[in-house]
């Protein structure tokens, strides 16, 4: 089997947990199928020809994903889709900055995204047809026109789906099969004998991701805290404000690390705290827990799904909730459910696994009971 994926064409110049699906997810495939070969580009012409399918990532960009989605059809093949979808209404009306948040509480989020397609076609290098479309057509519209075309959708959660049900209520039901995002346990192990002295935060340094927020929550509380990320060059005020908030609290900001570097920072915190707008449900926090961390996670997005009544919950808009939920987790003992729940659910080889079994059902390899919704 030979398979091509195909994503946002910054995926590896602006890192985020799609670029570490995407690159575990081949690496573990090939891995344990030896008789599967995947390739990853973002030419919405390539040709297709020597492929057996076409796997698409990101229904958060359909400017680009209707062009790849388009192209496949064309050339008849079939599609699988990870969604890694989300609404985002919510953040960009409280959680981004300045006059962007301003002018995104006066108007539609179908509004709010044709403006950024705007931006992105005249300021940003993304002067191609599917930004043209998206700002002609609107956001929803294209993501319902690639939904429609996907022949199997490959969501991180049953909350993502439901979301998708209830946003675009298509008359027939779509065929699915749920990827659970997932950690490498290689890498990442708990270590009982560590020391744990600090709360720590990894993510990309972003108003999504809420660090800025969690700052004034942390600010003034006993405990040492490390915010370990990096800010792309669009963010650089954000990234800024994030110092101004930080300077004279003892808590540090880190350039993001390797994985060993990841691992010992991970062993030393009683808590990892990820308090974004949402989340589906954030890998640093899968890492952390599986780690030995107590987790706070937002209450947006799909982390219940993940960590249950095993982590610690705030609100992405509260400063004084996200303050309560760091104070209780690191005040409460180590749970050791957590980590044994996502080191026997959540890895990438059970991830590969799924991503292959869908793989199967479209190639008509085997006759699996269809999850439709």
């Amino acid at each position: 089997m030979k398979v091509l994926y195909q994503t946002r064409y910054n995926i590896f110049t602006r890192k985020g947990g799609d670029t570490v699906q995407i690159l575990k997810t081949k690496q573990y495939i090939e891995q344990r199928y030896p008789d599967i070969r995947i390739d990853i580009n973002s030419d919405p012409k390539a040709d297709l020809s020597s492929y057996d399918l076409v796997h698409v990532f990101n229904l958060l960009r359909p400017q680009e994903t209707i062009l790849f989605m388009e192209n496949a059809k064309a050339q008849r093949k079939k599609v699988a889709l990870s969604t890694i979808f989300w609404r985002s209404a919510e953040f960009e009306r409280q959680g981004q900055m300045g006059l962007r948040k301003m002018v995104n509480r006066m108007i539609s989020y179908d509004g709010m995204e044709r403006l950024r397609g705007l931006y992105r076609y005249y300021a940003d290098g993304e002067k191609h047809e599917g930004t043209w479309r998206l700002i002609k057509h609107g956001f929803t519209r294209l993501q319902r026109e690639i939904l429609n075309q996907a022949d199997l959708l490959l969501p991180n959660g049953e909350g993502e789906m439901a979301l998708i049900r209830s946003i675009f209520r298509f008359a027939k039901p779509l065929d699915y099969l749920v990827v659970p995002n997932a950690i490498d346990a290689g890498i990442f192990k708990y270590d009982p004998q560590s020391e744990r002295d600090i709360v720590l935060c990894v993510g990309r340094f972003e108003p999504r991701k809420n660090q800025l927020n969690l700052i004034h929550a942390c600010r003034g509380l006993p405990y040492k805290m490390v915010l370990v990320g990096k800010a792309h060059e669009t963010q650089r005020k954000y990234f800024e404000a994030m110092k101004k908030a930080a300077r004279g609290s003892g808590i540090e900001l880190v350039d993001e690390v390797g994985h060993e570097e990841l691992q010992q920072l991970y062993s030393r915190a009683k808590v990892h705290v990820l308090p974004s707008w949402y989340d589906t449900p954030g890998l640093a926090s899968l890492e952390a827990a599986v780690s030995g961390c107590n987790i706070v996670a937002t209450t947006r997005g799909t982390t219940r799904e993940y960590f249950g009544d095993e982590a610690f919950y705030c609100e992405p808009g509260s400063v004084e909730s996200i303050r309560n939920a760091v104070e209780k987790a690191f005040n409460a003992p180590y749970s050791p459910k957590l980590q044994a729940k996502i080191a026997a659910e959540f890895t990438w080889e059970m991830a590969a696994d799924r991503t292959v079994e869908g793989y199967e059902r479209l190639l008509g390899l085997d006759q699996p009971e269809v999850n439709a919704g």
